[in-house]
């Protein structure tokens, strides 16, 4: 329980506000107002994007790896992974207001299972070819990573809970790229 409580709490640690806080920029009130690398980046430039996307995807990968380093069940890790992705969609010390995941999520996909990332990574890249939207084809690559997953291990299903946290956060990104699609 100790462990699970303290991924929540490592989620809650937003690289963007440290960023922001460095910049002298409250992101919140900046361009989309999101906790995350995406925002950063469109405001304060390439480099806090980097720096957010590799710090909130390291919370990921991280657990998964204290997790496994104390050899806890693949069950208590995925719960782990559960928590580190609320804490980080919904801080308790922002009022709930957090990131939207996708790097944190990807930093413990990575650790959790490598092979079924190379297969996230082959249904993403083929979606962007296809469709031209990252936000469609992080959707894509998710499902990608998460059936093999289900099938493999009784973890998976759990983790895939993760997975869609961060697809529930995206759903309004998600619902304007599909949306111009279905109409024309």
């Amino acid at each position: 329980m100790l462990y699970i409580f303290l991924s929540y709490l490592v989620g809650t640690i937003l690289f963007a506000v440290l960023v922001g806080k460095v910049k002298g920029i409250d992101l919140q009130q900046a361009n989309s107002g999101n906790l995350g690398a995406r925002n950063a980046g469109r405001t304060l430039g390439k480099g806090a994007f980097v720096i957010v996307a590799i710090g909130d995807g390291l919370k990921g990968l991280l657990v998964v790896l204290v997790g496994r380093l104390l050899d806890y069940s693949e069950i208590t890790i995925a719960l782990a992974v559960i928590a580190v992705i609320l804490g980080h969609l919904y801080p308790f010390w922002n009022k709930g207001k957090g990131g939207k995941g996708v790097a944190t999520i990807i930093g413990a996909m990575v650790m959790f299972a490598p092979l079924s990332f190379l297969v996230f990574l082959g249904g993403f890249g083929l979606s962007v070819i296809l469709t031209k939207s990252a936000t469609i084809s992080m959707v894509v690559g998710f499902v990608a990573y998460g059936l093999p997953l289900v099938v493999q291990q009784p973890a998976g299903s759990l983790f895939c809970i993760a997975l869609l946290l961060v697809i529930w956060k995206q759903r309004k990104s998600i619902i304007e790229r599909v949306k111009p699609n279905v109409l024309e």
